[in-house]
């Protein structure tokens, strides 16, 4: 088609050109405005969840906080209970320490007034050993007893053997020696009771196992006691027989 046949189609048609002109300019404004009006309803759309979630996140920081609150106190309660408790305990086990001890009191002094009867007059009640005054130092306390109804002076002499190795070997010391007891010092001499107690050390390198507690008594005729006791792991507390 060359020019003068498109002029002359141009003047033919012009009004069907205008009016397909107007429907597609009429198309695509309707065209534009959907879309802005779904564009619109999208972002209300988004904008109402964006709310409500931040509605959620502020409720549930809300709870979070009341949980740890209540998770706080919860937590301090707990503390107090617990110290509570363990102070509770402590007490009580220091009332269960001072029965023992009591009982363990009446029992020392049950021995002394209703003796059982012994050849020998004397009892080696207890031996313990702890802990000295220095580093390194032990002390030990031996409790004799008298077991003579008629009240006499229980005499005698006393000997403390620790037996152990050393060097791979047997050895065995004058524990009393160790304390520093002269020979005077080995004699007793009582009417119900006797505590001898002393702190000594051990010769370095000797690994004490156990200790011999031997008596002599006068005037008996079962003039010699002995009895032997365990050397405590910990040394700290009472020697078991």
């Amino acid at each position: 088609m060359n020019r003068v046949q498109l002029l002359f189609w141009l003047r033919s048609h012009w009004r069907q050109l205008l009016v397909t002109l107007g429907l597609l300019g009429l198309a695509w404004w309707a065209g534009q405005m959907f879309g802005n009006y779904y564009y619109l309803q999208q972002v209300n759309l988004l904008s109402s969840r964006l709310e409500e979630m931040q509605q959620r996140s502020n409720k549930l920081t809300t709870e979070l906080n009341e949980r740890l609150k209540q998770n706080d106190y919860l937590t301090a309660e707990l503390a107090v209970e617990k110290s509570a408790s363990q102070l509770l305990q402590k007490e009580l086990k220091s009332e269960q320490q001072k029965l023992f001890d009591n009982r363990k009191e009446l029992a020392f002094y049950q021995r002394i007034m209703s003796p059982e009867p012994q050849d020998s007059g004397v009892l080696i009640d207890s031996f313990t050993i702890s802990n000295g005054a220095a580093p390194g130092n032990y002390r030990f306390n031996l409790v004799l007893i008298q077991q003579d109804q008629q009240r006499k002076f229980a005499k005698g002499t006393l000997e403390l053997t620790v037996n152990g190795r050393q060097l791979d070997k047997k050895a065995s010391q004058d524990l009393l020696k160790l304390a520093g007891f002269g020979k005077s010092d080995k004699a007793y001499s009582f009417k119900y009771f006797q505590i001898i107690e002393g702190e000594f050390s051990l010769p370095e390198g000797f690994n004490a196992e156990k200790v011999e507690v031997q008596l002599k008594v006068a005037g008996s005729r079962n003039n010699r006691i002995e009895k032997s006791f365990f050397w405590p792991n910990n040394q700290s507390g009472e020697i078991l027989e």
